[in-house]
């Protein structure tokens, strides 16, 4: 048989299409499941966070009905209430430690805590504007 000339020039760019293709998908993937573990830890921290204030919240229930959790909190505050202190000193120490924890998850979290009645909240939190955990309770 008579060999023909180039064919191995077409069958190498065939080869490296092949593999392009294949590397491009590849990537793609790795991009994709990145970006889907980024979201998974941010929602583990979110829950993280919001179960540690709920579980505060419900210790002190005074402080919840006394609507002491819908004060904004300043970053001076840094006293802590390890030797006892009132329902609105825990609160402010709660939601300190909560604040903490959004840091933790990033400059860009946010988090709120709103009481309608007495006892119904919602622990909101948010990264870079949307919502990552909407978490109602009753106090």
């Amino acid at each position: 048989m008579r060999r023909i000339p180039g064919s191995s020039l077409i069958e190498s760019l065939t080869a490296l299409a092949v593999f392009a293709i294949g590397s491009a998908c590849t990537a793609t993937w790795m991009l994709q499941a990145m970006a889907t573990d980024a979201k998974a830890s941010r929602l583990l921290a979110a829950t993280t966070a919001a179960l540690s204030l709920e579980a505060r919240m419900r210790a002190n229930r005074a402080g919840v009905v006394d609507g002491h959790y819908a004060s904004a909190v300043t970053a001076s505050f840094a006293s802590s209430c390890d030797n006892g202190c009132d329902s609105a000193g825990a609160a402010a120490d709660d939601l300190r430690a909560f604040r903490q924890a959004l840091a933790r998850i990033g400059k860009a979290a946010t988090g709120t805590v709103r009481c309608d009645t007495a006892t119904a909240c919602v622990i909101r939190i948010a990264w870079m504007g949307r919502d990552v955990l909407v978490w109602p309770f009753n106090a």
